[in-house]
C-alpha cells in the first residue's frame, strides 16, 4: 500500500509534464516469410536435409567467442529473404554497432528485417527508432515498453504503479535467418559477449542450428512479434522524416568507422563466407529437437512456464545431470528435486559462478545461502573461477583485449549425455517466475556427450572451485590455486557490496 501511494504522488508530479507513447495504430499481423529458394544458405541447408532423415535437425556449438559473432555476421551477409532477430539486451556498444550496420545493409539489399528487443535496457531513442523504421525493409518492435518516455523521474514513477506489468521482460534471445539457419542460446548483443569488454567477458554458449526444427523458430518468433505488448518503431514518434534516417545511417556508418581499433578480429563490411558456409553440413551433430518458450502474456494470472514444459518434455534422468547456470538462486521445489534425483542414485552436477566471477554481485549475495543446502542435497557444486586457464581466456577474450576477468553466463542442463536444453533460461527466481525466456529441447547424445566434456573442463581445478562442507560443516573452496575457507572474490570492496546485497529483500527480483 505504501509503495503504490509513493508510485502515485511521483506520477502525479512527474506524468502531466512528461511525453508519453501514443496508442499504435491497429495493423494487421505480420509472419515469418517462406525459406530461402536461392542463395548459399538455402544450397547449404538443402545439402544438409539430404544426409539426414527427415523430422532431424543439425547443431553447431559456438563456444568461442569470435565464433559466435562470425557466424552471425556470415549469416547475415548471406541471407537473401529475411532475418528475425529478437533479444533481451542489443548494447550500443562496438559489437551492437557492428552487427546493426550489418543488419541495415542486408536490409539495403532487399532482406526483410525484423528487430525485436526489450525496452529495459534498449539504448536507442525513440526517434532514431521511428527512423529507422521509415526504411521500407527494416522494422523494430519494442517489447512491453514503459509509455512515460522523456523523464527518468517520470519513468520512475511509472514502474512503480504499474510494477506489475512493467517487471516482466522478454529475456528471449533468437536469430533466424532466410528460414533456413538459426542460432539459439544465452548471448545478448553487446561487447562482452563477443570477447571486446575490456572489464569482463563472458565465457557463453550458443548452438547454431539447421533443418526440421528452424519452422518451429520462426513460429515462435511470430508469436512474440505479434503480441500486443511488441510495440512497432514507428509509432513510437511522428517527427522522423527520410533525411533522418540518412543522417542516422552517415553518423551510424561513422562510429562504427571509429570502433575500428577494437573490431580488428571482425569484418568491417559483407565479405562472402561460402567456404565456412559449405563445410557447415558436415560438421554439425544430428538429433532431434523441439523449440519452448514462456508465452508473452500472463493470461489471468495462470500459465505455463517454459520451466514446466521442460519437466514434461524431459524423461527422468538415470545418471547423471549437468547444470549450468550463471545465476542460481533455487525457486519452486528445485531444492525437493535435487534431493529427489540424487536420493535415486543420480549423480548432480552444478557448475554457477563464484563472487569473483559474477557480473551481478546481488544475485551472488542471494544465491550463497544455498551453498549448504544444495551440498546437503546430494548435488556437487562448483563455482566458475574469475581467472581461469589461459585456454578458457583463449575462448572468452577477443584480439586486442584482455578482460579483467571472466564471467560465466552459460545456460545448458545436460541429462544422461543424451538429452539437453540451450537457451535463455536461468535458475533464479526472475527467469523462472517474471521473464519470458526461451530454448532448444534437444536429444542428441553426439551434441549432448560434447557439452558434457566441455563442461566438465569448465569444472576442472583450473577453471573453478569445488566447493565442499568439512568435517565441522565449515565451506571449503578448492581449486588448483588452493583451498580456501572464504568464497573467492575480486577485491575487498566486492566483498562489502555482497555484504550489503544480501540485506536487501530482493530475492524474489533476481
Amino acid at each position: 500500500m505504501i509503495l503504490n501511494r509513493c508510485a502515485l504522488i511521483i506520477v502525479i508530479l512527474f506524468f502531466s509534464g512528461c511525453a508519453t507513447l501514443p496508442d499504435p495504430p491497429v495493423t494487421p499481423d505480420v509472419y515469418n516469410l517462406p525459406p530461402a529458394e536461392s542463395g548459399t544458405l538455402a544450397e547449404v541447408s538443402d545439402k544438409f536435409g539430404e544426409m539426414v532423415a527427415a523430422g532431424q535437425s543439425g547443431f553447431l556449438i559456438l563456444e568461442h567467442n569470435d565464433w559466435a559473432m562470425d557466424w552471425r555476421l556470415a549469416l547475415i551477409d548471406h541471407a537473401t529473404v529475411s532475418i528475425d532477430a529478437q533479444y533481451f539486451i542489443w548494447q550500443a556498444d562496438a559489437a551492437g554497432r557492428l552487427l546493426f550496420n550489418r543488419l541495415l545493409k542486408a536490409a539495403d539489399r532487399g532482406v526483410r528485417v525484423r528487430l525485436l528487443v526489450d525496452d529495459l535496457v534498449f539504448a536507442a531513442k525513440d526517434r532514431d527508432i521511428a527512423a529507422i523504421c521509415r526504411h521500407p525493409n527494416f522494422d523494430i518492435k519494442i517489447f512491453n515498453p514503459g509509455r512515460v518516455r522523456d523523464s527518468t523521474l517520470g519513468g520512475i514513477g511509472e514502474f512503480l504503479l504499474y510494477f506489475r506489468e512493467l517487471n516482466r521482460r522478454m529475456h528471449n534471445k533468437l536469430f533466424v535467418v532466410d528460414n533456413r539457419v538459426a542460432i539459439v542460446g544465452g548471448r545478448n548483443i553487446g561487447n562482452e559477449y563477443f570477447g571486446l569488454s575490456k572489464k569482463y567477458n563472458f565465457r557463453d554458449l550458443d548452438v547454431l542450428v539447421m533443418g526440421a526444427v528452424i519452422e518451429e523458430l520462426s513460429r515462435a518468433f511470430d508469436v512474440y512479434w505479434n503480441s500486443k505488448l511488441s510495440y512497432p518503431g514507428s509509432a513510437m514518434s511522428s517527427k522522423e522524416t527520410d533525411a533522418e534516417l540518412q543522417a542516422l545511417r552517415e553518423a551510424h556508418e561513422e562510429l562504427v568507422r571509429n570502433d575500428r581499433d577494437l573490431l580488428v578480429s571482425y569484418p568491417m563490411e559483407p565479405i562472402k563466407w561460402n567456404e565456412k558456409l559449405k563445410k557447415l553440413p558436415s560438421r554439425l551433430m544430428i538429433g532431434e529437437a523441439h523449440f519452448i518458450q514462456d508465452v508473452p502474456i500472463i493470461f489471468q494470472g495462470e500459465q505455463y512456464r517454459l520451466s514446466d514444459m521442460l519437466d514434461h518434455l524431459a524423461e527422468p534422468s538415470e545418471e547423471e545431470i549437468i547444470v549450468v547456470t550463471p545465476y542460481l538462486i533455487p525457486a519452486r521445489n528445485f531444492m525437493e528435486e535435487l534431493a529427489q534425483r540424487s536420493a535415486a542414485g543420480v549423480k548432480v552436477k552444478i557448475l554457477t559462478g563464484s563472487m569473483g566471477a559474477n557480473n551481478h554481485t546481488a544475485a551472488h549475495s542471494h544465491y550463497k545461502k544455498y551453498r549448504r543446502r544444495i551440498l546437503a542435497a546430494g548435488a556437487e557444486l562448483f563455482e566458475f573461477k574469475h581467472d581461469p586457464s589461459p585456454a578458457i581466456r583463449d575462448i572468452s577474450d577477443v584480439e586486442p583485449i584482455e578482460a579483467n576477468f571472466i564471467s560465466l553466463h552459460i545456460k545448458v542442463l545436460v541429462g544422461d549425455r543424451k538429452r539437453c536444453f540451450v537457451g535463455s533460461l536461468n535458475l533464479d527466481p526472475r527467469a523462472i517466475e517474471i521473464n519470458t525466456e526461451n530454448g532448444l529441447y534437444i536429444e542428441s547424445a553426439e551434441l549432448c556427450g560434447e557439452l558434457a566434456e566441455r563442461f566438465y573442463v569448465l569444472m576442472s581445478p583450473e577453471n573453478a572451485w569445488r566447493v565442499t562442507v568439512d568435517e565441522e560443516n565449515r565451506l571449503r573452496w578448492e581449486s588448483a590455486s588452493g583451498t580456501v575457507s572464504m568464497q573467492p572474490a575480486r577485491s575487498f570492496g566486492q566483498r562489502i557490496a555482497d555484504f550489503f546485497f544480501r540485506l536487501l529483500p530482493i530475492e524474489s527480483q533476481l
